[in-house]
């Protein structure tokens, strides 16, 4: 997905599209994974707090702003 792409996607799932998130879930879900399992070192916890971050950010994307830095960063 380029970078146009992700803006695109990005602005339908704040605007409530709830298959632009998934396209978002699928790019960012192993990256959130690893980086939690990489601060807990443990798979069980890695995919509950990768659930609940996926969960929090379905609830709030409208809060999102671009502050020009990746999206991963807010999630």
């Amino acid at each position: 997905m380029s970078d146009n792409q992700e803006q695109n996607t990005l602005a339908q799932a704040i605007g409530g599209d709830r298959e632009a998130f998934g396209m978002l879930y699928g790019r960012y879900v192993n990256q959130i994974y690893n980086y939690i399992y990489y601060r807990t070192g443990n798979s069980h916890d890695a995919e509950d707090l990768t659930e609940r971050v996926f969960m929090r950010a379905m609830n709030h994307i409208q809060k999102y702003n671009d502050r020009g830095l990746p999206f991963s960063s807010w999630l």
